[in-house]
């Protein structure tokens, strides 16, 4: 394939177990990484005028790829920095690229003494995949603060929708999942910086102390169910410590899966399947998938994704 005036990086043949957190998945065709604008809208034409299907990829934080990998294409806006600040009164209008990650992006924040997204201090994964996921803890969401985002998708090019247009909800957002977020403004306000850090240090510690964070992992794995948060269901169950392969549910928190080393994405996809069919035995209750799951369903007909 040609790829004559595309100024961002190609790859071919990369291993995706390089770029997912839980460090399993085969190669994927071609991986793509614009460098603005114009860029992205080349990568996307050039693509599909050759047929060939694709998925935006942030830090691979919530995603499961096949081991026998992806016969497309993964494009990549982490390399388009955007950021900007406009400073009013007490607050200021912060303008960020959707491929930044969301950890730096709040220590950025932090630094200048804006504060309003915290709390979700230590989210793995970019801006982008945080608002479509609508990414929360410690009682705060990434929505609360939003003002407007720009997503991108091959059939309207670049829009802006206002937080008034868009819907949120747990673990939800209305971009659809052949959008790109490749743009987004929060509204925050000024306050001590001491005081900011002092909450970001106490959520690290929560973290650490509750999350396996020396194992790879995709986070957590299970959606809260009805206000009842999934670790409670697996831990009832008596699944600590339960594996298959190298893939095992975690000691120190019940919804994390972790790779001990080795762990193929077959044996994951196996491990939450058989989670899934033991809570539900003993309590009644179907848990739902945060993590998705990339080339394991042929039939799929979404060509496009976010995480």
């Amino acid at each position: 394939m040609d790829w004559t005036g595309i100024k961002g990086a190609v790859l071919r043949d990369v291993p995706m177990k390089r770029y997912t957190s839980m460090k399993v998945g085969g190669s994927v065709r071609y991986m793509v990484y614009p460098i603005d604008e114009e860029d992205l809208l080349g990568v996307v034409t050039r693509l599909s005028e050759n047929g060939i299907s694709y998925r935006f990829l942030g830090n691979g934080t919530n995603v499961i790829v096949n081991d026998s990998g992806l016969e497309e294409a993964v494009i990549r806006v982490i390399r388009i920095n955007i950021l900007r600040h406009r400073y009013h009164g007490d607050s200021c209008t912060v303008t960020v690229s959707g491929g930044m990650s969301l950890k730096r992006f709040i220590t950025d924040c932090a630094r200048r003494g804006l504060s309003g997204l915290e709390k979700l201090y230590w989210i793995p994964g970019t801006v982008g995949g945080g608002i479509k996921m609508n990414a929360g803890s410690f009682g705060s969401s990434i929505s609360d603060h939003l003002l407007d985002v720009v997503v991108f998708n091959r059939d309207s090019g670049f829009k802006t929708i206002a937080k008034d247009d868009m819907s949120f909800g747990y673990r939800r957002s209305s971009v659809r999942r052949n959008d790109c977020v490749f743009m987004a403004r929060f509204n925050l306000h000024k306050r001590d910086k001491g005081a900011i850090l002092e909450d970001m240090d106490y959520v690290y510690r929560e973290r650490k102390t509750h999350h396996p964070m020396e194992f790879p992992s995709s986070g957590s794995v299970f959606k809260s169910v009805g206000g009842e948060p999934a670790w409670r269901f697996i831990e009832k169950a008596g699944l600590k410590g339960m594996r298959i392969g190298n893939a095992c549910v975690s000691e120190k928190h019940a919804n994390f899966i972790i790779n001990l080393g080795g762990a193929t994405a077959r044996d994951i996809k196996r491990l939450i399947h058989r989670i899934k069919g033991e809570v539900f035995e003993r309590f009644g209750v179907l848990l739902e998938e945060e993590v998705e799951f990339w080339g394991f369903d042929d039939k799929a007909t979404e060509n496009q994704r976010q995480v």
